[in-house]
């Protein structure tokens, strides 16, 4: 029988448990057809699941290959499902296909695949390219392309705001679900984007589908975007006078008001030079629009799509791991509406850890399902190191492409039993300055100071990433340390919240950061927080170690003489405030030091392990001592405060943590659990 689940909105561990027992019941009765010699991986306790099913026939359809077609279900595939343990493939159905002739509906090859895979006990997942309409649409009258507003070009992508995109998306599922519905398992959600991932066209699929101009750009000059945006405006602003003083403009009705100068990013340079509240604000809300499009977007779609499935599981794929403007992410609003919306997300992996993290910090907050996803073909030792990095995130459901999962079979059989769905235990956040790197149109993908910062330390201290929504939100509850070294421009609520934390008893890591201020201008609320001379006896004190400590309420200020690009010395103060804050400043407790030398071997803690992760090709061997007095409150606890651990190269070992009843202490220095 094929696997069914009721909907994603419940709980990750029941979901995973669910889907845990299908993959080992199914697996009983697969190994026995894998030779002895070519073991599979085995039973996961997250789900795995793999696709690219009829991709080649939609690159047929549109002249980028000539065949054969390869990628269809068949023993071989079946088998191949087998060793690598996934519960489910996926298929990349398209409308251009289905509908090649209008009003002709064909599943048929689809039906085949799902068929076959159901017939081996393995579920059947579509992803709908619905955004490629069919070539005979293209001269329909009724067709909104995506237009670039620099340049007026138009892409042959539905634009997400042309009125008959819900036609026909309502359309294509009616059809699919008589055709196809009782085969469904889980649904992947497709945007309007290159890969239908949540984002803009930026010219990725031109390798699919023909388009002579496709790049990363503004994608909102059809008509149906220029109006949505003067709503939109309008019920925010409620009022032409209201919104020409808070952009400095001069629109005489609402029917002239229209986005701020994208070519070039023009405005976004003007806010920058002239500082003005009024630039900064326009192109700022133009930015929010266009990516907050999105939170209203896929909520609509996911209620069409559960018209026909509503009991399915939906995913939805984020893309692109870069917050570039015109790429029209904004990592933190899409886990706050999957949650809301009761869908998954399935996020890049392989990818730097800050990106991982830029995300995975709000999926986790915002109680979000976290599935991950690599960008295409990944060498052995690069998938070890995605393995590492995806369960230090919390990865629920570990999608992968099968020859990656294929070619380390043996690794993944060991390394498996890490990937649990646990959230890893993280105290220290790093600062995302959303207001300035939206003013600085998402410059190098992630702000610098802030990415180089963590990429940096991560071999000295695990982190998360919060940026001024989570923190409007409360997020900073959850850190006892929050490093700011990015954003001289921010929200004055930001400033707020983050005085009011440290107040109570947060500590905020900065260096030499100069003025802060609001989009306003105002550098009130950051002076407030970072005098130069707080006065009073042991306050803004120097410590002969590069940085100066002031207490400020419950609080502490720890502000380094480094410059904020300074990452090296930047990481070595955040690990030391990290691991040994009580030595700076008696009172305050200290992260449990699982691991501060710049060995290159990495480390997470867990509620149940510390994981310890060796990237570089030679082998490491390490000594581990902890402290007695990090466990002493903690639910568990490790055998023994003192390890030799020896590395392989790109290879993992575990510290196992035991509760009060399993623990036994011991005194010899046999090898940790692995």
């Amino acid at each position: 029988m094929p696997f069914r689940s009721g909907s994603i909105a419940s709980t990750d561990r029941s979901l995973i448990r669910r889907l845990s027992f299908f993959v080992a019941a199914a697996l009983v009765s697969l190994v026995t057809a894998v030779r002895a010699d070519d073991p599979p991986i085995g039973p996961t306790l997250i789900p795995f699941y793999t696709g690219n099913l009829s991709v080649s026939p939609f690159m047929i359809y549109w002249g980028t290959a000539q065949g054969p077609v390869n990628d269809l279900v068949t023993p071989e595939r079946i088998s191949l499902l087998k060793r690598i343990s996934c519960f489910a493939d996926c298929d990349y159905q398209s409308w251009a296909l289905t509908e090649s002739e209008h009003g002709k509906w064909d599943f048929s090859m689809y039906r085949k695949n799902a068929e076959a895979l159901h017939a081996a006990g393995i579920g059947y997942i579509p992803f709908c390219w619905v955004h490629f309409a069919p070539k005979w649409y293209l001269d329909d009258p009724e067709f909104v392309p995506y237009q670039c507003v620099e340049h007026g070009e138009k892409l042959i992508q539905l634009s997400p705001w042309g009125p008959a995109f819900w036609s026909r998306c309502r359309a294509f599922y009616a059809a699919q679900h008589a055709a196809i519905g009782d085969q469904v398992d889980w649904m992947r959600v497709a945007t309007p984007s290159d890969y239908g991932e949540i984002g803009y066209p930026a010219g990725m699929t031109s390798w699919l589908v023909p388009q002579k101009h496709a790049h990363a750009g503004y994608w909102c000059g059809d008509p149906f975007a220029r109006e949505d945006f003067r709503t939109e405006m309008r019920k925010r602003f409620g009022t032409l006078s209201a919104l020409n003083a808070r952009w400095g403009s001069s629109f005489r009705a609402w029917a002239d008001v229209t986005y701020p100068d994208v070519l070039d990013e023009k405005a976004a340079a003007v806010a920058r030079k002239s500082g003005k509240a009024t630039d900064r604000r326009r192109w700022l809300d133009f930015i929010e629009w266009y990516s907050g499009y999105w939170s209203r977007f896929v909520p609509r779609l996911c209620s069409l799509i559960r018209d026909y499935y509503p009991k399915q599981p939906l995913i939805v794929s984020v893309g692109y791991a870069s917050e570039l403007t015109k790429f029209g992410n904004d990592y933190s609003a899409v886990p706050k509406m999957a949650h809301r919306v009761g869908i998954a997300l399935q996020t890049p992996g392989n990818v730097p850890y800050y990106a991982l993290k830029r995300v995975s910090t709000a999926c986790r907050f915002y109680n979000a399902s976290y599935y991950t996803e690599p960008p295409g073909d990944v060498t052995a030792n690069s998938e070890i190191a995605r393995v590492f990095n995806d369960v230090s995130n919390g990865v629920q459901v570990f999608f992968d492409y099968p020859q990656n999962l294929d070619r380390v079979r043996g690794p993944l059989a060991s390394y498996k039993q890490h990937m649990t769905g646990a959230r890893p235990v993280v105290d220290v956040a790093i600062f995302h300055p959303t207001t300035e790197h939206r003013l600085a149109c998402g410059a190098d993908n992630f702000p610098k100071n802030a990415y180089m910062l963590a990429e940096i330390g991560r071999d000295l201290f695990d982190y998360d990433v919060i940026d001024e929504e989570l923190i409007s939100d409360g997020a900073l509850a959850r850190y006892r340390v929050l490093a700011y070294v990015a954003g001289n421009v921010a929200e004055a609520s930001t400033l707020r919240k983050i005085a009011e934390w440290v107040r109570r008893g947060g500590v905020l890591v900065t260096a030499a950061m100069g003025s802060v201020e609001t989009v306003e201008g105002d550098k009130h609320l950051w002076d407030t927080l970072l005098p130069d001379d707080l006065g009073g006896a042991g306050r803004n004190k120097p410590t002969g170690d590069g940085f100066r400590v002031s207490r400020v309420g419950n609080g502490l200020v720890i502000r380094a003489d480094a410059q904020p690009d300074n990452s090296a010395s930047m990481a070595r103060i955040v690990a030391r405030v990290a691991y040994h804050l009580s030595d700076i400043a008696p009172g305050f407790s200290n992260a449990p030091l699982v691991d501060a030398e710049p060995d290159s071997v990495v480390a997470t803690l867990f509620p149940d392990r510390i994981l310890y992760y060796n990237g570089t090709d030679k082998k490491i061997t390490k000594h581990i001592s902890l402290r007695e007095e990090d466990w002493a409150k903690r639910a568990k606890r490790p055998e023994r405060l003192s390890y030799d651990l020896t590395l392989a190269p790109h290879s993992m070992l575990a510290i196992m943590l035991l509760s009060q009843r399993e623990f036994r202490p011991q005194v010899n220095n046999a090898p940790p659990s692995k």
